[in-house]
């Protein structure tokens, strides 16, 4: 898993995403769909007004649904908030009574755990916006982007640095 947290003007964000040094396994694969269907049904749910604890319960019951049941497979909450930490309210948590506003900046980050394998998760960066969410989080999140095939991890990221660029630029 490749973490990082950063500082903006005084702010803080963060990424996280799982590579593969090997093509996964179907466990991983499994394991891997199951977090990306959380994730999009937590981002589907981010707007004003929305309880961080309902958020939290439907993707906790989505992964509930796909086998992953019991804390140790799902270690912390679906997310938090950001601002002069990295780690701060609103907590996307059961039992949080935080509700989502506009211009919160929070982080969707469901994983699944495996006992003796590891970790498969994305933390994304997110603003709450009047009618939903922007994605400040810009990195890849499809299982064969995350693969590394070759032992030159830094010229696999340059090409997606590259990618990203041509995408950023046909935007526009």
């Amino acid at each position: 898993m490749a973490l990082v947290l950063t500082r903006v003007n005084g702010y803080a964000a963060e990424s996280e995403r799982t590579y593969f040094t090997a093509p996964p396994s179907r466990q991983i694969k499994q394991a891997f769909d199951a977090m990306t269907e959380a994730r999009r049904i937590a981002l589907n749910m981010v707007r004003p007004g929305t309880p961080c604890s309902e958020l939290d319960r439907l993707v906790n019951d989505s992964l509930r649904q796909e086998g992953y049941e019991g804390e140790d497979s799902r270690l912390h909450r679906t997310g938090h908030g950001f601002g002069l930490g990295n780690h701060e309210p609103p907590w996307i948590a059961d039992g949080s009574k935080d509700v989502l506003s506009e211009n919160m900046v929070i982080s969707i980050e469901p994983g699944i755990y495996l006992r003796g394998i590891g970790g498969i998760r994305h933390s994304d960066t997110v603003l709450v916006t009047k009618t939903g969410y922007e994605l400040l989080t810009h990195s890849p999140t499809d299982l064969e982007s995350l693969t590394i095939k070759s032992w030159k991890p830094v010229t696999r990221l340059k090409g997606w640095a590259v990618r990203r660029s041509l995408q950023v630029h046909r935007k526009h």
